[in-house]
């Protein structure tokens, strides 16, 4: 079986570091080796950690945006390879702040390393604007899933990552990336996200 280029996305709070971190216990469970990668501009769990919000964490390795994948990745597997050790499977969380140049070089891992690669990441930013290297992973991947979770209103799927200010006042303009936690993002439908836009202009005008 050919290996596949993999994007598992969903909004914040959807466990996708959780799924990740259960797929890569799993694999070297079954004796499969592995590789865990993770952008160095991810720094809410500190250099070299992937850690899930129910308490979970593995070791990884962080790569900068300059890094070429594909050269890093056959180097480690050319390592392993001179101690008869095959590399089967790469992991790769919060895969969005990857640049579009480093999705591309996964890919060539996939067909010319013959090496799975995993990604999990988000979709889209707080303006509901698709990360650059999320659009390219939609072009390139085999294989597609969404992490789904729902909004609390307790009616629709989240979509958003919806960001706030210490008021509580949602956020609509600012850079792409700005990295925290629950108490800047909130994952929220498209129908609660689009309410809260228009409660924070109704208040702007009084």
């Amino acid at each position: 079986m050919s290996s596949k280029l993999y994007f598992k996305f969903g909004c914040m709070n959807s466990a996708k570091s959780m799924l990740l971190l259960t797929t890569a216990h799993n694999l070297e469970e079954n004796g499969l080796e592995i590789m865990v990668l993770k952008p160095s501009a991810d720094t809410r769990d500190g250099d070299g950690i992937i850690r899930s919000r129910v308490g979970i964490e593995r070791k990884c390795t962080n790569v900068d945006e300059d890094v070429n994948l594909y050269k890093a990745i056959k180097e480690y597997r050319n390592f392993l390879a001179s101690q008869f050790i095959e590399l089967k499977w790469v992991l790769v969380d919060e895969c969005q702040f990857l640049t579009e140049e480093q999705i591309g070089q996964l890919s060539d891992v996939v067909d010319f390393l013959d090496i799975n690669v995993m990604c999990y990441g988000l979709r889209t930013d707080f303006q509901s604007k698709l990360f650059p290297a999320s659009k390219r992973l939609f072009e390139l991947a085999d294989d597609i899933e969404e992490i789904k979770s729902t909004c609390s209103c307790g009616d629709r799927k989240t979509s958003i990552n919806a960001r706030f200010d210490a008021d509580g006042n949602i956020i609509t303009e600012g850079d792409q990336v700005v990295i925290g936690g629950n108490d800047m993002y909130k994952a929220l439908c498209r129908k609660c996200w689009k309410n809260k836009i228009r409660d924070k202009k109704i208040s702007e005008q009084q």
